[in-house]
Parts: C-alpha cells; sequence; structure tokens
C-alpha cells in the first residue's frame, strides 16, 4: 500500500478512536450520574433528526460550525495556532451589521458590500495577531485569545450601549432591513442559503490547497528556515494565512447575522469558536474531513437538548464529549512525534556505532 495512504488511513483510526474513547468516557459519567447511557446517546445521536424542525437547525448549526472550521485550519495548516475564530467572527459581524444598518445605499450594493467588509474586518482581525507574531514574536495563541475577549466585550458595550435597540429592553440592536436577509430554504424553518455560501467556501479551501498560495502555507508549517531556503516571505505569508483565516470566520458571522437573527445580539458567536477548534482538528484540517466532523458535531450541539429534555442527563456532556476529543487528539499527535524523535535517536545512535558492528 502507498506510504501516503497507509498514513491516511492511521490518521482516520487514530481520530475515530478518539471520539470513540471519549463516547465511552461519557458514557461511565453518565452511567454514574444515575442514568442509561443507552438511552442518553439514543437521544443525543437521534435527536437532531426527530423532526423537520430539529433537522432544520441541524443545518442552522452546520454552517458556521464548517465554514469557521474551514477558516480555523486554513492557519492551523501553516503551525499558526489561531483560536481566536470567535472573536472574528464577532468583528465581523459587527462591521456588517453597521454597514446594513447605518449605510444608505440600495440592496444590490449594500448586501454584497456588508460581506466584503464583514471578510475584511475578520480578516483585520486575525491580521492584527499575526503582525504581532511576526514583528514581536508574540504567541498567537495567547493574542488570538485576548482579541477574542476584546471582541466579545466590545459587543456587550455596544449591545448595551450605542447600537441598542431604543424601542427594547434587551441587549440587542435593531433589526436589519428584509431585503437585506438570506432567503429561507423551507418556509417556517430557519434553513436558509447561507449553505450554498458555505459549500462555495468548501470547494474555495479545497482549491487554496491545489494552489501556489496553498503550498506556500504549507510551507510555513515546516519552519522559517525551510520556508526562505524555498523562497517564501514568511512574515508576509504568514499576515496574509491570518488574513484569510479571518476573513472566513468573518464571513460565518455574516452569516449568522443576515441568515438567522436579523441583529446583533449578546453572546452571538456561542461556544462556535471552540467548537471550530475541535473540528478543525478532528476532521486532521482536511477540508472534507471538517465537512465531516462538523456534521458529527452539529448533531451533538442540536442532539444535546434532546438528550436533556428526554433523559435528564445535562447539556453539559457534549461539552465534556468535545474537551475529551481534543485532548486525546493533541496526546495522539504528541505521542507521535516522541515516537519520531526515539526512531530519529536510535537511527543517530546507529550511525554513530556503525551498522558493521
Amino acid at each position: 500500500m502507498h506510504k501516503k495512504s497507509r498514513s491516511m488511513i492511521h490518521t482516520i483510526v487514530t481520530y475515530i478512536a478518539t471520539v470513540i474513547l471519549a463516547l465511552i468516557i461519557g458514557a461511565v459519567l453518565i452511567l454514574l450520574s444515575g442514568n442509561n447511557p443507552a438511552d442518553a446517546y439514543s437521544a443525543l445521536f437521534l435527536g437532531a433528526f426527530s423532526s423537520t424542525n430539529r433537522l432544520s437547525e441541524l443545518f442552522v448549526k452546520l454552517i458556521p460550525v464548517m465554514v469557521m472550521s474551514l477558516g480555523v485550519s486554513v492557519a492551523f495548516r501553516a503551525q499558526i495556532w489561531n483560536i481566536g475564530a470567535g472573536g472574528q467572527f464577532i468583528m465581523g459581524a459587527i462591521a456588517s451589521t453597521a454597514v446594513a444598518l447605518y449605510v444608505p445605499l440600495p440592496k444590490y450594493i449594500l448586501l454584497p458590500l456588508s460581506i466584503i467588509v464583514a471578510m475584511v474586518v475578520g480578516g483585520a482581525w486575525g491580521t492584527l495577531a499575526g503582525f504581532l507574531k511576526t514583528k514581536w514574536k508574540a504567541n498567537e495563541v495567547i493574542t488570538t485569545l485576548m482579541l477574542t475577549y476584546i471582541a466579545d466585550y466590545f459587543l456587550d458595550y455596544l449591545m448595551y450601549g450605542p447600537m441598542m435597540d431604543p424601542a427594547g429592553e434587551l441587549p440587542q440592536s435593531v433589526a436589519i432591513a428584509e431585503n437585506l436577509r438570506l432567503p429561507k430554504l423551507i418556509s417556517g424553518y430557519r434553513i436558509h442559503s447561507g449553505i450554498f455560501i458555505m459549500i462555495i467556501v468548501l470547494i474555495a479551501v479545497i482549491m487554496l490547497w491545489r494552489s501556489t498560495l496553498g503550498f506556500r502555507i504549507v510551507l510555513i508549517g515546516q519552519g522559517d528556515r525551510v520556508s526562505t531556503y524555498a523562497g517564501v516571505n514568511v512574515s508576509k505569508s504568514v499576515i496574509t494565512t491570518m488574513f484569510l483565516s479571518g476573513a472566513i470566520a468573518g464571513l460565518a458571522g455574516w452569516m449568522e447575522v443576515f441568515g438567522i437573527h436579523y441583529r446583533l445580539m449578546e453572546n452571538l458567536a456561542g461556544s462556535y469558536g471552540d467548537t471550530a477548534t475541535v473540528v478543525a482538528l478532528l476532521g486532521a484540517l482536511n477540508p472534507i474531513g471538517i465537512a465531516f466532523a462538523s456534521f458529527f458535531f452539529s448533531i451533538l450541539l442540536v442532539g444535546g437538548a434532546s438528550m436533556q429534555r428526554m433523559t435528564n442527563v445535562p447539556y453539559s456532556i457534549v461539552d465534556i464529549i468535545q474537551g475529551l476529543i481534543i485532548l486525546f487528539i493533541i496526546s495522539a499527535g504528541a505521542l507521535n512525534q516522541i515516537k519520531s524523535f526515539f526512531k530519529r535517536k536510535v537511527f543517530k545512535d546507529l550511525n554513530a556505532t556503525g551498522w558493521e558492528s
């Protein structure tokens, strides 16, 4: 069997094993809480398909999860750990909503303008972390996390201050005009035409990894020395990568406002940022893998509510399973690195002592 095929199969088996192990530990916790794991998991995995409304909600969750995960994967492929997709999502949503509410232009200009603004502002928020990394070697895990907090608090400030709907008491903005809202695919349900944009983003990311730009992004992950030797401007490529990653997350924020809520509101991003990180890793940073992982996690997000209602198992078990999956994926990666280190060490020792002896 080809080495690449063996590696792919090994990765798939490893990640499936992490999910199974996480579910087993989750079952033990459910059992310890005095509930039946079989009943809980039945409600969890079948709950998302139990009605047309829940099936619609499955795709409502799938859209932001998949788009954000694809954005995260762009940075991760370069070994740039952008865990701030939630902040980029929020900033894209804020900017595009502000355009929709305060810029007096016709729909045919305003709608594409809002998309562009969402992507540019989301990308700029990601670029800020990229700039700090290249200029002062600031750790992107810390900077993207801090920038997410800033975006979150900025949204709160707007929702309780300048952009709060004066006609209401809730922390939310005025609704955008009806002619700017994404069309619903099925009347009476929340599933919207943003699903087609999601597919376009998926195809675009697949094509990215077959392009020169994609090759440069992957090269960054091989280290500065390799990138420089290949003629890649590392600083420029890091900033470009973070812009792309943030722009995709910003687009997801635009779709959440223009397709679902039609307004800004407190806690708009929810747990999407954290989920996107897990999904990107579970999908092995591969667009097709991410599509499957996104579908799986969307089932968990929608089915978790059914599980809590039908079996009294708290929704937090979904968060525990999510946390366990990322823990096991990181652990598997660390074990592979340790294994490679000892293999190289043994090979080096054999060379030092001589094969003949």
